[in-house]
């Protein structure tokens, strides 16, 4: 229904009911069946503003969906920490047992504050080469984990940090410290991936490189895309949230496509 056409359905509407509330009551057949008559053409103009009224709410139930704003304003307070800083683990699968191959700790500009390949207990598979850009090469000269160990928790101390996933990342150094027979790590933080999902009001965990297509930083696709290029994209998304942000529309186009593609983060439980 136009918008010309409710009106004027709602200003004949009142104008019979009005007529209808204020006539007297009936003292022939011909006047009944004159009320009745009117009786039916009320209900018929009535019948059609509820159907322009239904149009109208599911026009309202297909807008955009907007952001949390609660997620908006934690985002932003996030952003004013002077300790803030950005998590990526790489490991070489999923199970209880993996190794860390790489670990990597940013500042808000992106300022690397840890970066360091680990030697694992296993040769690499090449879909892991895929998914982290890491290869065997890469691994031969890097120092076990336990080693670096002391200078991981002096690169956390005193840090806020947010990672895509962190229950995942804090679950495979911890199951490493077991293994290492080395004191575990507190760190102190947050997910963004569960802060994106509220943000984004999504039923399913988001995907990062989809979340950053959508708000203007598109990763790498995979083989070339690298912990640093997901660290960055966690910076940008942070920002995009901060910013109420939910899609670019130079990104629109690129949300489908980028939907159907692998993981960003290639050791996250929904892969």
């Amino acid at each position: 229904m136009q918008q010309h056409d409710f009106t004027y359905t709602f200003t004949h509407l009142t104008t019979l009911l009005a007529a209808e509330e204020g006539a007297r009551p009936t003292t022939d057949v011909a006047a009944l069946q004159a009320r009745y008559q009117r009786r039916h053409v009320l209900t018929e103009q009535l019948s059609l503003l509820e159907r322009g009224v239904d149009d109208l709410r599911r026009r309202i139930d297909h807008l955009p969906t907007l952001p949390d704003f609660e997620q908006v304003c934690w985002a932003r307070a996030l952003l004013a920490f002077p300790n803030l800083s950005f998590l990526e683990v790489d490991t070489d699968g999923l199970r209880d047992d993996v190794d860390i191959l790489r670990l990597l700790l940013v500042d808000t500009s992106g300022t690397p504050l840890y970066d360091q390949l680990f030697k694992p207990c296993r040769p690499i598979e090449k879909h892991i080469t895929n998914l982290t850009a890491i290869t065997p090469e890469m691994l031969q000269d890097a120092p076990p984990l336990a080693e670096e160990w002391e200078r991981i928790k002096q690169a956390i101390a005193g840090r806020y940090i947010l990672s895509f996933n962190l229950e995942f990342d804090q679950t495979k150094l911890r199951e490493n410290a077991v293994r290492y027979e080395v004191a575990p790590l507190s760190i102190i933080g947050a997910c963004l991936m569960h802060a994106a999902r509220t943000y984004f009001q999504q039923s399913a965990y988001p995907k990062l490189a989809t979340l950053c297509a959508q708000v203007g930083f598109p990763l790498p696709d995979h083989p070339q895309q690298d912990a640093f290029d997901r660290v960055r994209g966690q910076i940008h998304l942070l920002e995009a949230m901060a910013d109420g942000i939910t899609i670019l529309p130079s990104a629109a186009g690129a949300t489908a496509h980028d939907s159907l593609s692998q993981d960003d983060d290639p050791f996250a439980p929904d892969v």
